[in-house]
């Protein structure tokens, strides 16, 4: 009888906690003043692009890609020193799929010219691009320090200073 007389109260103080809302809740709206508009982000307003330092930014626009230039002589060095820089990226969770891009775009441009003039290192540079992939894709930034250690070498080999 005892359980009974407590289970009743506590439904009681239980009941009587409760609060109930029939009235609608307004929405409130915050407006936000648009006078000091950039010269020409007009339409941004309209269309709800969005305004970054006074230019439109497009969200969607893929990112500006610069037209490599140069012989393997000349972009082999900045592949290297790209190379160089992914092991701390992957390791630090910095933008090491935006270093793989560059590697893998320098390595595309000048793979013909290995190919044609120093067949015996296509192998070996290929084999550093897959190990820098691995790297980026497995977070494993040792694989990306040992593709830069033997990009070193192969650099040197194709150089004439190793």
């Amino acid at each position: 009888m005892f359980c009974k007389l407590m289970v009743a109260g506590c439904s009681l103080l239980l009941g009587a906690c409760a609060t109930t809302v029939n009235e609608p809740v307004a929405e409130t709206l915050s407006t936000v003043d648009v006078t000091d508009v950039p010269e020409g982000a007009e339409p941004a307003l309209e269309s709800g692009e969005l305004i970054d330092g006074g230019f439109i930014v497009d969200g969607d626009a893929p990112a500006t890609t610069i037209a490599l230039t140069g012989s393997a002589t000349d972009l082999l060095p900045e592949m290297s020193i790209e190379m160089s820089r992914l092991g701390s990226r992957v390791a630090e969770g910095g933008d090491d799929h935006a270093t793989l891009a560059g590697i893998e775009q320098i390595w595309e441009r000048i793979r013909p010219e290995i190919e044609r003039d120093r067949p015996e290192l296509l192998n070996g540079l290929g084999a550093t691009i897959v190990m820098a992939r691995t790297a980026v894709e497995r977070t494993r930034p040792a694989d990306a320090d040992k593709a830069f250690s033997l990009l070193t070498d192969l650099v040197d080999q194709f150089t004439g200073d190793g």
